[in-house]
């Protein structure tokens, strides 16, 4: 079993790991360079390539790795290009701001590339794209613009490890995460113009994550058998934690939905079934803490588990409509999975 206790000890540590282990060199570097072998950025720049099927920089291996050092990259133009692409594998990309580019950071080709302690802002689209697999995005931070931007991190590959990132301000997603089985963990998500969090991959882990003030919803869940617990999802537009389309056979469990300005926990759709949503807290919402708009009394419609649940709207019933009645308790009633 995870002991969440001890996920910042274990990445610090990481992090010192892997900046003490690269034998960076100082180049010159200038834009439109492919790196292949450790370099240091030495000072900052300002790249006027155009075009967003282009890269300020390509980060290649076997050998290229990029420290910049506390510098910054800056695209300039009215169709900028990208910032950073990590290319074939294993690329390395640390300490460094990237200001105004098209998408930010792209993680490409055949994966196994690390991004931390990055500052990725205003992007016109995404701040990082992760397209390809078993990839570590550790302690990064990137803002955008409002609706000028589009997500904070694109997750399209799969395997990759996803861990203590800043997302602010993002004009889309916060996280978009349509690859399977990526691990994402205590990162923080805060004033996304759409969704904070869309987890449509199957099998994805999303532990310890703070998802808040989304313009809409908190967590959308459209993926299948994922594990969801301890998150906290406060304060946003609409929903807290939505389970939508086909979203089956997921593990939502201890998690934190309140003050959302609708549903704290939400099951939207009368094809999300065999979920097990279980000893969460759901208080404060506008309109409900927990609702089912498809379930049956008993729970035998959908399959859905409900127990253990801690609100604090009296949930008003219908048959078919509405997930129970408990007036004045404060948890909800076990109903087994038949």
């Amino acid at each position: 079993m995870l002991n969440q206790n001890h996920y910042p000890k274990i990445l610090s540590t990481a992090l010192l790991t892997l900046g003490a282990s690269l034998p960076f060199n100082a180049f010159s570097v200038e834009c439109g360079d492919t790196i292949t072998e450790p370099t240091t950025l030495t000072e900052d720049l300002i790249c006027s390539i155009s075009g967003s099927n282009t890269s300020a920089l390509t980060i290649q291996r076997p050998g290229g790795s990029l420290y910049m050092a506390g510098f910054s990259l800056t695209c300039l133009g009215s169709d900028p290009s990208n910032g950073i692409d990590l290319a074939a594998s294993s690329g390395e990309l640390s300490t460094g701001t990237i200001n105004g580019c098209n998408d930010g950071v792209l993680l490409s080709e055949d994966g196994f590339h690390t991004v931390y302690g990055m500052n990725i802002l205003l992007p016109l689209e995404d701040a990082i794209v992760v397209d390809s697999n078993s990839n570590t995005v550790i302690g990064n931070f990137t803002s955008g613009d409002g609706n000028d931007s589009d997500n904070g991190i694109d997750i399209d590959g799969n395997y990759n490890f996803i861990s203590q990132n800043v997302i602010e301000l993002s004009g889309d997603e916060g996280m978009e995460v349509d690859g399977i089985a990526n691990t994402i963990i205590q990162n923080t998500i805060t004033g996304s113009d759409d969704d904070g969090v869309e987890l449509n991959g199957d099998f994805s882990i999303f532990i310890s994550n703070t998802i808040q003030d989304s313009i809409s919803m908190g967590l959308v869940i459209e993926g299948s058998s994922c594990t969801v617990s301890n998150n906290t999802v406060t304060d946003n537009g609409s929903s807290g934690i939505t389970l939508q389309n086909s979203a089956s056979n997921n593990s939502i469990a201890q998690n934190t939905s309140s003050d959302n300005d609708d549903f704290g926990i939400f099951v939207s759709s009368n094809n999300a079934t065999g979920n097990s949503i279980v000893f969460n807290t759901a208080t404060g919402n506008g309109v409900f803490d927990l609702i089912d708009l498809f379930e049956s009394d008993d729970c035998s419609v959908n399959n859905n588990l409900w127990s253990g649940n801690t609100f604090r709207h009296p949930i008003q019933a219908a048959l078919n409509n509405y997930l129970i009645k408990q007036l004045g308790v404060v948890t909800s009633i076990t109903h087994p999975v038949i």
